[in-house]
């Protein structure tokens, strides 16, 4: 009888131990695909506003939209070559050079469009950007406080940098490139 009640005690241990595990990886599992948000994706160096290229050199900036209203300077501990950036100001719309490259931009204005994203510009109907970016759209942002504002973030490749288009009644409000500085969890 000692080795039945054996046998059913190893039995049942063992029966525990794996469906213990097995439920560990199932959460495991539902756990990871939470946590990975699949956002459409652009090439950053393919993104092109009004003829000048995102990560092209900042003469190229100036050769195709004239002097800026006005530069300025901004320290950063992320310029590979130095300690700042620099923000070209174009009426309400900014452009910033880092290490004499084009690194990215705020579009307040209609005055710029994207060139290779159909010519996506402020102004534009919501419904153009959710056709452009399917994925980006299911997932995109909605102020709590007021449903008419929405962010719909685009991915640059597999960086932590991205478009961000912000919506208000329907219609693009900016575009901007944005990096997400928040440190992983380890």
């Amino acid at each position: 009888m000692k080795k039945i009640s054996l046998i059913i005690l190893l039995g049942v241990s063992t029966a525990l131990t794996f469906s213990s595990f097995k439920t560990t990886i199932v959460e495991t599992t539902q756990h990871r695909r939470i946590e990975e948000v699949e956002y459409d994706t652009i090439n950053f160096e393919s993104t092109v506003i009004s003829g000048v290229k995102l990560g092209g050199p900042y003469g190229a900036l100036l050769e195709k939209l004239g002097s800026p209203d006005s530069v300025r300077k901004e320290e950063t501990p992320d310029a590979q070559n130095s300690d700042h950036f620099e923000i070209y100001l174009y009426g309400k719309d900014s452009f910033y050079v880092m290490d004499e490259m084009v690194s990215g931009f705020e579009l307040k204005s209609t005055k710029f469009q994207l060139d290779n994203l159909g010519g996506l510009k402020v102004g534009d109907p919501i419904a153009k950007v959710k056709k452009m970016f399917p994925k980006s759209y299911k997932i995109r942002d909605i102020d709590e406080f007021n449903p008419s504002w929405i962010t719909i973030s685009v991915q640059f490749g597999s960086s932590d940098s991205f478009l961000e288009i912000y919506c208000e009644n329907s219609k693009v409000k900016s575009i901007t490139t944005v990096t997400d500085d928040e440190e992983e969890e380890e």
